[in-house]
């Protein structure tokens, strides 16, 4: 994606609108963008701001647009009477009281119809739909089958939204972000959650989740910080196997010369760290890398080289 596909699709992105290689292309893109994640920060202060001001619809609203809509459309297109017939049925047919509107309120009402089906609960329709109740509920339909008996079958996802505020410590905190550095789809949530952990909590689990995301995060700045929240833990067995083997497989350099300066910053003669630096060496393209490597080798009175 560029700025301006970016700029089309930030509501897109979070009402879930967008396929999963979109959404990764998004966020690849405004992790390198600075004025895109500006712009795309605004956008969520924005929708925030709106949805903490939700109105509660007058009662029957929704059902009187939709019979107005129905009406003006039937005016509007009269001759069309198969497809005039299917919106009928899908609206729940209405009086004609609207007949004489012209096309321009049809559109009107079609707006205002679907802006209103936030306050209103669900309908049967031939198309994925998504629904908001008062307890902030998100309701989508990801699929329906119609069945013989005139009845439909639904696959229903529900996501229910709400804010939680403690501190770092409280386990139901800890968990979530713990979570996060696992699971979220949003890197600047899973960065978030790393510098957190690090700096306000402190448990085998945190070690392990950082762990995890310096093995499997595919954002290198992610590493990086799980690196940096690892230094506490450098002289654990797990982590030193881990340092190793991203000193060994990780594609960046910045993780690698870190991973080094992990690794030797007790300054123990350590035959398998040895072993390590000296496969690093004969392997390595990246000059710096290969610097630190023959001077941790050298600090440790070690062979460049395997013999």
């Amino acid at each position: 994606m560029n700025c301006e596909s970016v700029s089309r699709s930030l509501s897109l992105f979070l009402y879930g609108e967008l396929s999963f290689e979109e959404e990764q292309a998004f966020q690849d893109h405004i992790e390198a963008c600075p004025a895109c994640r500006k712009a795309f920060e605004a956008e969520k202060a924005m929708h925030a701001a709106l949805d903490s001001r939700e109105l509660e619809a007058p009662p029957g609203m929704l059902a009187q647009c939709r019979a107005a809509l129905d009406a003006n459309i039937a005016a509007a297109a009269p001759a069309r009477v198969g497809w005039l017939e299917a919106v009928k049925s899908l609206f729940g047919g209405g009086s004609r009281v609207w007949a004489a509107a012209r096309p321009v309120g049809a559109a009107a009402l079609v707006a205002l119809g679907f802006l209103c089906a936030r306050w209103s609960a669900p309908t049967p329709a031939p198309f994925p739909v998504a629904e908001s109740s008062p307890d902030n509920t998100i309701t989508r339909v990801r699929y329906l089958q119609p069945e013989p008996s005139g009845e439909v079958r639904l696959i229903v996802e529900e996501t229910r939204q709400r804010y939680l505020t403690g501190s770092p410590q409280d386990e139901r905190i800890q968990q979530l972000l713990l979570t996060a550095v696992r699971e979220s789809s949003d890197p600047g949530v899973r960065a978030d959650s790393v510098d957190i952990l690090t700096q306000r909590a402190a448990s085998d689990q945190v070690r392990n989740a950082l762990l995890y995301a310096l093995s499997n995060d595919t954002n290198a700045g992610i590493r990086l910080r799980a690196l940096d929240g690892l230094k506490p833990y450098a002289a654990d067995p797990e982590v030193r196997s881990a340092l190793a083997r991203a000193l060994l497989v990780d594609d960046n350099p910045g993780v690698r010369t870190q991973a080094i300066d992990l690794l030797v910053q007790n300054q123990t003669q350590d035959e398998s760290l040895v072993g390590v630096l000296q496969q690093c060496l004969q392997q390595e393209s990246n000059g710096y890398v290969r610097l630190r490597s023959e001077r941790a080798l050298k600090d440790m009175k070690a062979s460049l080289g395997t013999f």
